[in-house]
């Protein structure tokens, strides 16, 4: 099994050292190799006859965002190798895409930002390319070295907060998971949800933590959209709680952290405890 990784972020790092574990031969196509690990293939992004045999010929995840200008990297240059490309691909998309309400891979999208609206345009461009595309809607991504607790520890303890908003959240490793094994199940779907399944807010979720660690208490910021920048206005925005009904119906999964209040207890623990 093969598996080519698009983008080298945060999270395609560790899909990538998972993948490693379930035995894949895995690649990396990225603009900048920084801190390369063992085992993995390394391709520049610029490198075009050989990163376009690995879109062609093996399982690919696209990690990568739109740019500055709203187009997809990935697809400008190499739409043509993706569209002749027969095994699994994965777009990983956003949340964003969806209005407010209950939402799963039935509900009709209705983006009310910027950063929706551009998200779902290249989820149509993807599906354009390749028709076999599966597209992975992501709630907020959390995980070691990416959590709130940290700027909190390190003395920024104001949190906002905004009347029955419920933060979506997955930790990093059960997006991993949950990819890997939708690849390895050889799912057909085309929209995935992605988000755990035990909603809180984010401010119960710290206040949670900072009680049972006794540390400060949270400093409450009530929302106020006037006053806040258009990329956390595009967050507090819209109340809106994702459910997925192919995760529970058709993976089966288990989530390794279904609790975003327990695993942030646990981050910040880890964190403490390496000072």
């Amino acid at each position: 099994m093969k598996l080519t990784i698009i983008g080298n972020g945060y999270t395609a790092q560790f899909l990538a050292k998972d993948a490693l574990r379930y035995g894949y031969e895995v690649s990396i196509i990225t603009r900048n190799i920084s801190n390369p690990e063992t085992n993995i293939h390394y391709l520049n992004f610029f490198d075009y006859n050989n990163v376009a045999k690995k879109l062609i010929n093996e399982n690919v995840v696209s990690t990568v965002p739109f740019n500055e200008e709203g187009f997809d990297p990935v697809l400008k240059k190499y739409k043509k190798s993706i569209s002749l490309n027969e095994n699994n691909i994965i777009y990983y998309s956003a949340t964003s895409v969806y209005g407010s309400g209950i939402v799963d891979e039935s509900s009709k999208p209705s983006p009310k930002h910027k950063r929706g609206i551009t998200r779902l345009s290249c989820e149509k461009e993807w599906v354009k390319a390749n028709s076999q595309t599966s597209i992975f809607r992501i709630s907020g991504i959390y995980g070691p070295n990416r959590h709130p607790m940290i700027k909190y520890l390190n003395g920024n303890n104001e949190v906002y907060f905004k009347e029955n908003y419920i933060s979506n959240r997955i930790h990093v490793e059960d997006l991993s998971s949950l990819t890997l094994q939708f690849i390895n199940q050889n799912c057909q779907e085309k929209i995935l949800n992605i988000s755990d399944p035990k909603k809180i807010s984010n401010y119960d979720a710290i206040k949670f933590v900072s009680d049972e660690l006794n540390l400060v208490k949270p400093k409450l910021i009530k929302y106020d959209p006037t006053k806040v920048s258009e990329m956390l206005k595009s967050f507090y925005d819209i109340n809106r709680t994702v459910k997925s009904k192919i995760i529970d119906n058709e993976l089966s999964y288990k989530f390794k952290y279904p609790d975003y209040k327990l695993a942030l207890l646990n981050l910040t623990k880890s964190l403490l405890d390496s000072d």
